[in-house]
């Protein structure tokens, strides 16, 4: 438990930094992050769901990521009423981006510790991952 609660200690700084300087919310990033990971484009009211926001929240924070131009916003094919959400291209770079920085910012952490060290912990890990179930994806827990 140390050891994560080290690697997510400053895991945590640098994403907080990188949060402040998004000028967007933490529930705008968590929006971001569930279209990234979802298949199908979502209505507001399936993201307001999955980020634990009311339906006006997360139609306001829809409204401020589509005037970014991180979301785009289209009229459901079936009903003209719901709105449909998909990440921009503009959204996906940067999704895209914020992963590449937090991998270097792990790829950083581990150049830290002892090649003999490393070997042993990639080893550990290996085995710990093969022990777990895959982590389900939006679009697996949003259809049951």
């Amino acid at each position: 438990m140390a050891f994560l609660e080290r690697v997510a200690a400053r895991a945590s700084c640098n994403t907080v930094d990188r949060v402040a300087a998004t000028d967007m919310t933490l529930s705008q990033l968590r929006m971001l992050m569930v279209l990234s990971r979802c298949d199908h484009d979502l209505s507001v009211n399936e993201l307001a769901d999955a980020v634990g926001l009311s339906l006006a929240a997360a139609g306001r924070g829809a409204d401020r990521l589509v005037v970014l131009d991180l979301v785009t916003r289209r009229e459901d094919e079936c009903d003209r009423r719901v709105k449909r959400l998909s990440l921009s291209e503009q959204g996906r770079e940067m999704i895209a981006t914020q992963f590449r920085m937090r991998d270097d910012d792990l790829a950083d952490l581990v150049a830290e510790i002892p090649g003999d060290v490393r070997g042993d912990l990639a080893s550990a890990l290996s085995t710990a991952l093969e022990a777990l179930p895959p982590t389900p994806s939006f679009a697996d827990s949003s259809r049951t």
